[in-house]
């Protein structure tokens, strides 16, 4: 596949995800390990995670769960509603055609990797997903299993009712289980297809919909402009600050150091950060308390050391750091852990 520009998620995109692992008895300490995502942040309104940090989270439910299959049960968990405004949108419009015009139209404000085509030919309708960043073949394909499942899920729930497929093509061999793949989407499945696509009739698109409401679907379709438009000016300038920030384990550097690196003067790193509601030193908290968590979680280090490791010169200021973060002190988070 395709190599499109790096992009992000929101991170409520991981929340559906989460809930079907905590219900296969995975905690979200365990899904989130590595990640650097605190549990604290899950519901933030703003907060947006890069594709490093996506990827570490998925890489994590794999591992965890062993299961070749995951990206299906993930995806059934994706319902419309879990998009928020566009969720909404698509929910009210008028036809199931106008619904998957727009969701493809749309599609930035999705949580999937891959662009998104709705296309007619003669009898046959389709819904595809292309393109996608690098990344290792088993993500690839549960990310491939995923969108095509959350899709699905998507037609019946807009429809009201369940829409039967005639073809869905994946982009992987089906880890022979290719009985599996067509007995979840109830049709002939396809494999090692250049793009993953989903098929259906026709005589489904311009059944009036059941939760049809023009005044509603005209607002949020105005609201779902509005959200592009906000996405297309920022520049995530907070992933870049992240990442330079970790590039050397086991240093943290300072503003200045960062200002430098990235050619731009104090002030000017300071108002960038501003501008994405963010500032260097809740960066610089996040991945101390991420990495702190991490050490005391899998490591028998000593405090002392694990504070040295996170640039602290006194053990006890990153007692008390660690204290504020938490509500916990180090020593009680490594006991109750």
């Amino acid at each position: 596949m395709a190599t499109p520009t790096p992009i992000s998620h929101h991170i409520r995109g991981v929340l559906p995800s989460l809930d079907v692992m905590e219900a296969k008895g995975f905690t979200v300490q365990e899904c989130l390990k590595g990640t650097g995502i605190l549990q604290s942040r899950l519901k933030d309104a703003e907060r947006r995670i890069s594709i490093q940090q996506e990827l570490c989270f998925y890489r994590n439910l794999l591992d965890l769960s062993g299961d070749p299959l995951l990206g299906l049960e993930l995806g059934s968990a994706y319902l419309p509603q879990r998009y928020g405004i566009y969720g909404y949108a698509i929910l009210s419009a008028a036809t199931l055609r106008h619904s998957l015009s727009f969701a493809a139209h749309f599609s930035q404000l999705t949580f999937s990797f891959f662009e998104m085509e709705f296309s007619v030919k003669g009898q046959m309708a389709s819904f595809a997903f292309s393109g996608g960043p690098s990344m290792e073949n088993e993500l690839l394909h549960l990310f491939c299993d995923r969108d095509a499942a959350a899709a699905q899920v998507a037609f019946n729930e807009i429809a009201g009712r369940a829409i039967s497929l005639e073809r869905v093509l994946l982009v992987h061999d089906g880890h022979d289980r290719q009985t599996a793949y067509r007995e979840f989407f109830g049709c002939d499945v396809a494999f090692l297809a250049s793009a993953i696509r989903l098929e259906f009739a026709t005589r489904w698109l311009d059944t009036p919909l059941p939760q049809s409401d023009a005044e509603s679907s005209q607002y949020l379709q105005q609201q779902c402009q509005l959200l592009i438009a906000k996405m297309s000016v920022q520049s995530h300038f907070v992933d870049d600050v992240r990442q330079l920030i970790l590039a050397r384990p086991g240093y943290f550097p300072d503003i200045e150091y960062l200002a430098e690196k990235l050619q731009m003067s104090v002030r000017t790193l300071r108002r960038r950060l501003k501008d994405e509601n963010s500032r260097y030193q809740d960066i610089l908290n996040e991945i101390r308390f991420s990495l702190a968590r991490q050490y005391l979680d899998d490591t028998r280090l000593p405090l002392e050391d694990i504070s040295e490791l996170l640039g602290y010169s006194d053990p006890g200021n990153f007692s008390h750091a660690f204290k504020r973060w938490s509500g916990v002190s180090p020593r009680e988070y490594r006991q109750q852990a």
